[in-house]
């Protein structure tokens, strides 16, 4: 930083003082100091560091660490002090002999900018959830679609079952057409043998009989099968289609959080400048 010198600049620094309202904004309270007390001061229309003319210098304030270090101060002052959170920028001034004969304060709120801040801070933490809640259901909905795989697997067994089952219907029905014919021909049989054939058209009768049960039987049971079969068809479709939602909302809500997680990033960028510019 420039530093300056001369007992002639402090002066000019005084004259200049009522000035400063008009080539900074009113948030600003410039002060000119000696070594002791304040000799030039602009009040600041947005807080009050309760200040006048001719008071002295409080030991421990930005303009006092300023003149005793004999160095330019940045100091930030929290908003419990005076009102507001407020910055102070503290330059001395010398003579000659690398003496300090006094100093300069420019005191500036930076209400606004740590407002700012804080907007952007709700902003980035409101982000980063709604990232995670689209993380989480981007999750959720590769796991239905996973599901929905592992259903449909199971489901195209189920029916390959069912088809392997029909084949056993189809035998149990054939054995039972060859059983009814082998009655018939008992009962032809017992009938050409007359009274000695009678014991026999008996069993040949019961030979029919069952023969008729196991067919309707198998009959029933296929009925059976086919409802179940068309239902689990009907799941697989439902299955399929409940998958490719999900695939697809899995897709769709990963593209949303790379968006989020982007403007997430630009948020931390903006983020950044503000504390740069606050600090």
């Amino acid at each position: 930083m420039v530093k300056y010198v001369g007992k002639d600049l402090l002066d000019i620094f005084v004259k200049i003082t009522p000035l400063m309202g008009e080539l900074f904004s009113s948030d600003i309270v410039f002060a000119v100091v000696d070594n002791d007390k304040y000799i030039s001061y602009k009040k600041s229309a947005a807080f009050d560091l309760k200040i006048e003319l001719g008071d002295a210098i409080k030991p421990g304030s930005g303009i006092h660490k300023t003149l005793t270090e004999k160095k330019a101060q940045f100091v930030n002052v929290p908003a419990e002090v005076v009102g507001v959170p407020i910055k102070v920028l503290g330059i001395p001034i010398f003579d000659e002999e690398d003496e300090v004969i006094g100093g300069i304060a420019i005191v500036n709120s930076v209400e606004r900018e740590e407002k700012l801040n804080e907007i952007f801070n709700q902003f980035s933490s409101a982000f980063q959830q709604v990232n995670i809640n689209v993380q989480d259901i981007s999750f959720g909905a590769e796991n239905l679609a996973k599901v929905g795989d592992i259903l449909t697997q199971a489901t195209v067994s189920t029916i390959n079952d069912v088809k392997q089952t029909d084949r056993i219907i189809e035998m149990i029905q054939g054995i039972a057409n060859q059983t009814k014919l082998l009655g018939l021909n008992a009962a032809i049989e017992a009938a050409r043998a007359g009274e000695h054939g009678r014991g026999f058209s008996v069993v040949a009768e019961e030979i029919r009989h069952l023969s008729e049960e196991s067919n309707n039987s198998a009959k029933q049971v296929k009925e059976i099968l086919n409802k179940i079969s068309e239902s689990i068809q009907t799941i697989n479709k439902q299955t399929q289609e409940t998958s490719a939602v999900s695939e697809e909302q899995s897709s769709s809500t990963q593209e949303i959080a790379a968006s989020m997680q982007e403007l997430s990033a630009q948020i931390d960028t903006l983020q950044n400048m503000m504390e740069e510019l606050l600090n």
